[in-house]
């Protein structure tokens, strides 16, 4: 069995638990060490046995409480070296066994889990997507992301779950109060994917495989769940392919969208 669930989601913080067996990750550590803990435990899961923390990129919503996770559990923490260069002095002292490289496009294994990387388009140290496989399901966890480039679309057709990032709508964002210039960034190629862009990169991966889609990272300015579900739902279903699939919304602030592949 592949487990999910997305602990936090937003500009506020991320992260995200999938574990097969005993092995047990964190993707991303963008709340407080305590905060993250908590949350394990409301889904019936521990921090202190957790196998490894996984980094996509060095912003602050996404590695805020990875060094006191780290210090605090023992963990190890696998990131990019540009991400580690980017990051590392905000992480604090970690042990250097506990320090490991993620290639960005490449594969390791985790116990009972293969972690598939590929590198995704945004502002950052040489951020990634990961692609989580168990012996029978996969997972493709895609957030922070300017645009869906032809390779991630190839890389998402084979997963049983898709987490992709719905960040905003464009005529929220265009209307907002946000600086034209952090507009421009995230509408930018490397910015953040929009409701209508995650819908149409939807369409071109949904097959008979896919049974779960989980919209994540949304903009509590510029989005809401209810128009980012509406948004995607819409398209699925003028494409038929609504009925394929279960579309859910990732909660801000506490764990959501709990998931058991068997």
């Amino acid at each position: 069995m592949l487990e999910i669930c997305m602990l936090a989601s937003g500009s506020s913080g991320n992260a995200i638990y999938i574990a097969a067996g005993e092995t047990k990750l964190l993707i991303d550590a963008g709340l407080s060490g305590r905060r993250i803990a908590n949350a394990l435990t409301a889904i019936g899961a521990d921090a202190a046995s957790l196998s490894a923390l996984l980094l996509s990129h060095d912003h602050v919503d996404h590695t805020c409480g990875a060094g006191v996770m780290a210090r605090r559990y023992g963990l190890p923490v696998y990131a990019t070296a540009p991400t580690w260069q980017a990051a590392g002095k905000a992480l604090g002292n970690i042990a250097p066994e506990q320090c490991r490289l993620l290639p960005n496009c490449g594969t390791i294994t985790l116990g009972a889990l293969t972690v598939e990387t590929m590198p995704v388009p945004h502002d950052a140290a040489d951020p990634v997507g990961f692609i989580v496989r168990s012996a029978k399901r996969a997972a493709a966890l895609v957030t922070d992301l300017g645009h869906v480039t032809p390779y991630i679309l190839q890389r998402l057709q084979a997963v049983d779950c898709l987490v992709l990032e719905a960040n905003h709508d464009e005529e929220m964002l265009l209307q907002g109060s946000y600086p034209w210039p952090l507009k421009k960034r995230i509408l930018g190629a490397k910015g953040h994917l929009s409701n209508e862009l995650a819908a149409e990169s939807l369409t071109k991966v949904i097959n008979a495989q896919t049974k779960h889609v989980v919209l994540a990272h949304l903009s509590e300015e510029n989005n809401c769940p209810q128009l980012a579900y509406d948004t995607v739902c819409c398209r699925l279903e003028r494409t038929g392919q609504l009925n394929q699939v279960t579309v859910q919304v990732a909660k801000r602030h506490q764990p959501s969208c709990h998931l058991r592949l068997a």
